[in-house]
């Protein structure tokens, strides 16, 4: 019976360590993946946001006859207030609906990496461009009525996701 007992024996330290790197490698491997992943599925949510607040804009102004803001045509940042019944939605109609974690303390709309979104309108209704001041959609948009964009990832408008 001792002798049995005697031959049973436990892992040694060596290969306890060995085990521990071999999974240090995989999870290693796989971070870059998962980053990825990460990054694809915020640029989705934005590009998604990005075109509701672009229609939101439209409904708004399809049901009123006017923009939710008199913001010029020089880009300016998505507030939540354009929306409510102080900018001058006195059916109160929902036009955006949001999650209050994607608001900053000013009202601000904020894309997945805590940017504001931004916005420029044709406020003179004559189909002329609006102008955009981030990334690919930069300058003049024709006949567009509202442009909004993110400046994306970088902060520095590197990927910029827009709607018109």
């Amino acid at each position: 019976m001792n002798k049995a007992r005697q031959n049973k024996r436990g892992f040694t330290l060596i290969e306890m360590l060995l085990v521990i790197v071999i999974i240090a490698i995989l999870v290693a491997l796989l971070f870059p993946a998962i980053k990825q992943a990460l990054l694809r599925a915020e640029t989705a949510k934005a590009k998604t946001t990005v075109l509701s607040i672009t229609t939101a804009f439209k409904a708004f102004n399809s049901q009123y006859g006017y923009w939710p803001t008199t913001a010029t045509t020089t880009p300016q940042q998505m507030n939540i207030s354009f929306f409510n019944s102080a900018a001058g939605n006195s059916l109160n109609i929902t036009f955006l609906d949001y999650s209050q974690k994607d608001i900053d303390s000013g009202g601000n709309i904020l894309d997945p990496w805590k940017q504001p979104y931004y916005f420029s309108c044709d406020m003179s209704y004559n189909n002329n461009s609006v102008t955009t001041n981030c990334g690919s959609g930069s300058g003049l948009l024709p006949n567009c009525g509202v442009a909004v964009w993110s400046i994306g990832p970088d902060g520095n408008c590197g990927t910029t996701i827009t709607s018109w």
